[in-house]
């Protein structure tokens, strides 16, 4: 699901970015992880200068609580409770880093800005479920920059983070059990 939603991204920004005349280069977008960059174990495609790298998934832990089963009514009019696993509710933290010269790398990383500026939440379907998905800018202090590029490998490329804010998935085969419809006991 996750690489649908990039790949589609991946291609709007290169028609938006290609499309403006301040950038000289072509730009192409591709998936790869921007710490590998420049060694042999680097999957991005060579002709590719701007990468989006995952560098985070965490469960919004503010929706974790809702219930995981409700009652419905079946066609022959009994009840059936349908229990399923609980929705999982995930934020994806992408870096979108270029490796242009280093003026067009700013300006490109300026016009990604700009793209997600208008185009804030993305429709798409992908494993036969539609999913909706909107980003938001975060601006993480020079600690948080330091730390997270140390991880991936100490060479700082110019970049922007964006918070991929909730998508719910869920396991969506039916487990259903009849409904408890009376209760009996003696009392002594």
């Amino acid at each position: 699901m996750l690489k649908d939603f990039i790949n589609h991204i991946g291609s709007d920004l290169d028609i938006y970015i290609n499309a403006l005349s301040s950038i000289t280069s072509t730009v192409k977008t591709d998936i790869a992880n921007i710490g590998d960059y420049g060694t042999d174990s680097f999957s991005g495609s060579t002709g590719s200068n701007v990468f989006i790298t995952v560098v985070k998934l965490e469960e919004e832990s503010t929706l974790r609580n809702f219930p995981n089963s409700k009652l419905i009514q079946q066609n022959n009019g009994n009840f059936a409770v349908d229990k399923r696993f609980p929705k999982i509710f995930l934020n994806y933290f992408l870096l979108f880093s270029a490796t242009l010269s280093y003026d067009m790398s700013i300006a490109t990383v300026h016009r990604i800005i700009k793209y997600f500026q208008a185009h804030k939440t993305f429709n798409f379907t992908s494993d036969e479920s539609d999913i909706e998905l909107s980003l938001e800018l975060v601006s993480p202090t020079f600690e948080q920059m330091n730390n997270m590029w140390g991880i991936l490998g100490g060479k700082q490329f110019p970049s922007v983070l964006y918070k991929g804010r909730v998508t719910e998935l869920e396991f969506l085969n039916e487990q259903l059990s009849p409904a408890i419809t009376t209760i009996s006991a003696t009392l002594q």
